[in-house]
């Protein structure tokens, strides 16, 4: 306690009010009172301590005799809110959390309320030490203080930053003092230059961007109702939206928010300026907008899973997914031994094993070759070696290698399969959307979608021209073929229409009525589909072959196998 006292008369006040020059001449301009001479203190800082009561604790019965006074760690249970010493003024009476407007602070030892007992220092340094000179000697810290509190905002106007400063001294119920400091730097004013304007313009657009992926998402929920849910990707966006309007909420709240305080500061520039909710609220906006960029980026996975090649993670994970929480559950049972062994070996003596969740924090770490082995054998010299060779030869060299088995295993048949199938190339994408963008100028013509199946059992006709024209046929004898089989005005090749085209390449009458009604068994045999597969394969052996070989076949030869393979690929 005298060791604080000394830091605030001393220290903290030459740290908060520079009166002087490096010269040691005086400054006698009021706009010159900055700390470090570039940083103005908005307000005045503030000093503030929580307590708890006496006998919020057991002295054991063997000593209840020698001791009268018990003062247990910080809970709001056991929080004195009675007056003391002087007994009048905000420093001797309690005052609540929505009185000061303060949330709560997680300290290193505990987690504090925001109400308590405090003292509002002046805009001068003199003034300043006689408040603090009467709480020294009116003891305002006493057994019961388990922190204190002093709390200033600075404002640097040559790069528009706010500085929310909170220094704390902890006071546990062993003695002594644990002081730590918490700094926000946060950008509250925006909006100042050109390049503010270009990102409000970016956020206006966001905007819209998110009502219009709204009305998109709310079309899909009414369309595919509880079906919704089941998509990942569909969860994802949710989560996104969501996130995305808290982010916009909060950022507006700030906003009207900072310029009340403002408002109040400018009238009264003798109060404190309580920028601890802003504070939190940025920290918290920043963590939500953190955590939807981190969605937004894993989403770019839904647009490149078109082709094997991009999607080779997913379908990893995918596939492994239930040996991996097979291989989770035993191994979390082997690290969970580990870690209680670990904390009732080392918990007394070393920080790291001090507490279950630090213990096991400390063997992750350990994972990731970051350990003191010296400070393990000092622990136990008999127990810590044991214990460090035992953990390093089951999880690092057993566990850790079959986590890394079962991965290694499910891509190398991923990669496999990848290898032998022909895939759709990124490039094709991106020139099949250019050339369709020129198309709708008047430019060229739209390219059909010709990578994998349809799921609807229809051609369209354009696929059926551009196919047609690769082969060579002239545009006489594609208006032929459309004549020859009837095709609809819609333009688009049906079930009935497929199988009319079958039946006439296979020589065989065609039956309206069983193509109306059709048979529930497979129309297509093994044996049907094995000749077709050898029609097509001899179809792209002539395809390769040399020009002169080629020109033995003439268009009307080449027909029945265009369309054998166009259908080939539609029913695949």
């Amino acid at each position: 306690m005298a060791d604080f006292w000394n830091y605030v008369e001393s220290p903290l006040i030459d740290g908060l009010f520079w009166d002087v020059w490096y010269n040691d001449q005086a400054i006698t301009s009021k706009e010159d009172r900055n700390i470090l001479y570039e940083n103005r203190m908005l307000g005045i800082p503030r000093m503030r301590q929580v307590k708890v009561r006496n006998n919020s604790c057991t002295v054991h019965d063997e000593f209840r005799r020698t001791f009268s006074t018990c003062y247990d760690y910080f809970s709001s249970a056991s929080e004195d809110t009675e007056p003391f010493g002087l007994g009048t003024g905000t420093a001797w009476t309690y005052s609540s959390p929505e009185k000061l407007d303060t949330s709560s602070y997680w300290g290193w030892l505990g987690t504090y309320g925001g109400g308590g007992f405090y003292e509002d220092f002046s805009i001068h340094s003199k003034e300043t030490l006689e408040k603090i000179k009467v709480l020294k000697e009116n003891l305002w810290i006493t057994r019961g203080t388990r922190a204190v509190f002093i709390d200033f905002t600075l404002y640097n106007a040559n790069i528009n930053l706010f500085c929310i400063i909170k220094l704390t001294v902890e006071f546990p119920p062993t003695g002594g003092a644990t002081p730590s400091w918490d700094f926000l730097t946060l950008r509250l004013l925006s909006y100042q230059s050109k390049y503010d304007y270009f990102i409000f313009a970016c956020e206006i657009l966001f905007i819209f961007f998110i009502i219009f992926f709204t009305l998109e998402e709310v079309r899909e929920i009414i369309h595919f109702k509880f079906r919704y849910i089941r998509s990942f990707w569909n969860v994802l966006d949710l989560i996104i939206i969501t996130l995305s309007y808290a982010c916009i909420l909060f950022n507006i709240f700030q906003f009207v928010k900072l310029s009340d305080v403002l408002q109040g500061l400018l009238n009264q520039k003798t109060t404190f300026a309580n920028f601890d909710h802003l504070g939190r609220l940025q920290v918290d906006y920043n963590n939500m907008e953190a955590i939807a960029l981190f969605f937004a980026w894993v989403k770019i996975f839904k647009f490149i899973s078109f082709n094997k090649t991009m999607s080779q993670l997913s379908n990893t994970l995918s596939r492994c997914a239930w040996d991996i929480a097979g291989f989770s559950i035993m191994f979390f049972i082997v690290f969970c031994a580990f870690a209680q062994l670990s904390y009732l070996l080392f918990g007394s003596q070393l920080e790291r094993f001090s507490t279950f969740i630090n213990a096991m924090f400390t063997l992750l770490r350990i994972l990731l070759a970051d350990f003191d082995y010296d400070a393990i054998e000092r622990a136990n010299r008999i127990l810590g070696p044991l214990f460090f060779v035992t953990y390093i030869f089951f999880v690092f060299f057993i566990l850790l290698n079959m986590f890394l088995a079962i991965i290694n295993d499910t891509y190398s048949e991923v990669k496999s399969e990848i290898s032998s199938r022909k895939d759709f190339e990124v490039s094709d994408f991106l020139w099949r959307g250019v050339t369709n963008a020129l198309h709708k100028f008047g430019y060229g013509h739209k390219l059909a979608r010709s990578y994998g199946p349809r799921q609807d059992g229809k051609i369209t006709f354009r696929e059926i021209r551009d196919t047609l024209r690769k082969c060579n046929f002239s545009e006489l004898e594609i208006e032929m073929f459309f004549a020859k089989y009837d095709i609809d005005p819609d333009q688009v090749v049906g079930e009935v229409e497929t199988r009319k085209m079958l039946a006439d390449i296979e020589g065989r009458k065609f039956d309206t009525e069983s193509s109306i009604h059709p048979k529930s068994s497979p129309e297509v045999t093994q044996q049907e589909f094995t000749m077709l597969e050898g029609r097509v394969e001899r179809m792209e052996e002539s395809i390769n072959a040399p020009p002169e070989a080629a020109t033995t076949y003439d268009s009307h030869t080449r027909q029945p196998y265009v369309i054998i393979a166009m259908l080939f690929r539609l029913n695949e």
